[in-house]
């Protein structure tokens, strides 16, 4: 009996298949239609995979148990490789070690940017309801006052 991986298919319609299928003969392909109009084996490599979390060792504690995830496309030849997206892919260990972002001085300046073109633009151009509420009561008080004390004469 052939080993079975878990692999997700992305169809043109962004909906995923997730299934287990078969490893070929020699262990580099994924038998997902061996032969026939609608041949579809994508190759694998060592970077080819994710590990996923699938549950813990015992049941809320102890360590995550993992299940090793391939991803392809509908009809691809091969598996998507994560080693482009990995600096510091070590080919001995297999491991990488930083996952690439956007740079930082661009995300600076295009922050910069953004808060440079607002400079001046008052946020809220009317006045609020509240201001005039508390304004015009206020007005008429010191009006009052000041008739009261004789200044408005």
């Amino acid at each position: 009996m052939a080993k079975k991986v878990k692999i997700a298919i992305f169809d043109k319609d962004q909906r995923v298949e997730l299934k287990e299928y078969e490893l070929s003969n020699n262990g580099n392909k994924i038998s997902i239609v061996p032969e026939g109009a609608g041949y579809f084996m994508p190759e694998i490599g060592p970077t080819t995979f994710l590990d996923w979390p699938i549950r813990k060792k015992f049941l809320f504690f102890g360590g995550w148990i993992h299940k090793r995830v391939y991803f392809s496309l509908k009809k691809g030849a091969k598996c998507l490789d994560f080693a482009k997206h990995i600096a510091n892919y070590d080919e001995e260990t297999k491991l990488g070690m930083l996952i690439y972002g956007p740079d930082v001085e661009q995300v600076k300046r295009a922050n910069l940017n953004l808060l440079a073109e607002k400079i001046g633009v008052d946020n809220n151009p009317k006045t609020p309801w509240y201001i005039w509420a508390i304004l015009i009561p206020s007005l008429i008080s010191v009006i009052l006052l000041l008739n009261m004390s004789g200044v408005l004469r």
